[in-house]
């Protein structure tokens, strides 16, 4: 049997993105984001 992974948190990499959405739809922003 496979054992469950749980990753502690200093192996987590975050990886931060700013976005600069401003006169822009929100959806078209979120839609934009998650094709990146």
């Amino acid at each position: 049997m496979t054992k469950t992974f749980s990753a502690k948190p200093a192996d987590v990499v975050h990886e931060w993105f700013v976005i600069d959405a401003t006169d822009k739809v929100l959806g078209r922003v979120a839609s934009e984001v998650a094709l990146r």
